[in-house]
């Protein structure tokens, strides 16, 4: 596995100096949600520095690229392709910059559906996906606050941010992330 550093400047090679500043955004505030949880920063660092290395490829070119690496592609990433790059994601890091955990590969693999049963990793690259300083929408700030509260209460007000965004712009809901928020509604009203 590559260390940080050459991750990095391998990433800021490969993303537009737009993505690669956002990728370090979401680097940066997942160290800081680690920090606050008591996670293991290592593999949040590689998750939040790598979630958007699938990027390097084109929107209009996510699903063949996906089907040429056999990724699979189901029926609202084929209508949606931005949804590919987590999928991307997650065998690039994997192929590209040498991560074998399998735990960082997921983090990176969800991130942009969201899912139920995520872990901790999963919902802290997540969210530090949707918050990171560079993020400017209604209702961040709320979002922000909740995320350093209750990881799980943040994901449902993400779920529903995100459901509510998609419904207005009458854009595909991904069935994760459907199954995510029901089953965190479910585990919060017990």
């Amino acid at each position: 596995m590559l260390t940080i550093d050459e991750m990095k400047d391998t990433l800021q090679q490969a993303l537009p100096p737009k993505r690669f500043k956002h990728s370090l955004g979401v680097y940066e505030t997942a160290l800081k949600m680690a920090e606050h949880y008591g996670m293991d920063k290592e593999k949040v660092a590689v998750a939040a520095l790598l979630h958007d290395c699938g990027r390097e490829v084109p929107t209009d070119k996510q699903v063949e690229k996906a089907e040429e690496l056999g990724l699979g592609v189901d029926f609202v990433e084929r209508r949606q392709p931005i949804l590919l790059h987590a999928k991307m994601g997650a065998y690039y890091a994997e192929h590209k910059y040498g991560v074998t955990d399998l735990e960082i590969l997921e983090a990176i693999r969800l991130h942009s559906t969201g899912a139920p049963d995520m872990t901790e990793l999963d919902m802290v690259v997540y969210l530090a996906d949707l918050i990171e300083p560079g993020r400017d929408f209604d209702g961040v700030e709320k979002l922000r606050k909740v995320c350093f509260e209750n990881l799980e209460k943040a994901m449902v007000k993400s779920y529903a941010n995100t459901i509510e965004y998609l419904l207005d712009n009458k854009l595909l809901i991904h069935p994760d992330c459907i199954f995510g928020y029901n089953q965190l509604v479910e585990k919060l009203k017990k």
